[in-house]
């Protein structure tokens, strides 16, 4: 009977003591340090819309975001012939707003201002405001597990979850 009561009590103790246990995920967190993320928002060539997320039309162009990666230029002077022409890299970007010739976009957690030049051959980032959104959260909506938050390097954002 001490036996059993032993045991009862040392898995009770177990469980109750940080014992854990995670859940099995089709994803895992991707992390950049702040400098490299900061860095790399640059203009790029076009590239295929594969995880679209929203979209805002300014004048002849249509910005498509895509799902962590950044923002897709499309040229619609020939709404027949719409032309993807460039990819603004913006990591951890999921939405977007622009007024005049300004272009806002979330940088993971940093909100982040970005000037377009009017034929889009540049972009210049003139302004940053940082830590104003919540890490981005995992598609299937779990948090960061205790092992992974441990294991974030020194000055590392989150920036995106990609599937195994």
């Amino acid at each position: 009977m001490k036996n059993h009561v032993f045991l009862t009590i040392l898995i009770f103790y177990l469980l109750i003591s940080g014992f854990d246990v995670e859940p099995w995920s089709d994803y895992e967190p991707v992390f950049m340090l702040r400098s490299e993320m900061e860095k790399g928002v640059r203009l790029e060539g076009a590239r295929a819309i594969e995880n679209p997320g929203k979209i805002y039309l300014k004048d002849n162009l249509i910005f498509i975001s895509e799902k962590y990666l950044g923002i897709h230029v499309i040229d619609n002077t020939n709404p027949e012939e719409p032309e993807n022409f460039a990819f603004i890299r913006v990591d951890g970007c999921l939405d977007m707003a622009m007024k005049d010739n300004v272009l806002y976009a979330d940088n993971a957690v940093d909100l982040i201002s970005m000037a377009l030049t009017p034929q889009m051959t540049a972009i210049q980032v003139t302004g940053r405001i940082k830590n104003v959104f919540p890490e981005p959260q995992a598609p299937d909506g779990r948090e960061m597990w205790a092992r992974e938050r441990e294991a974030i390097p020194e000055n590392a954002i989150l920036v995106r979850w990609k599937q195994k």
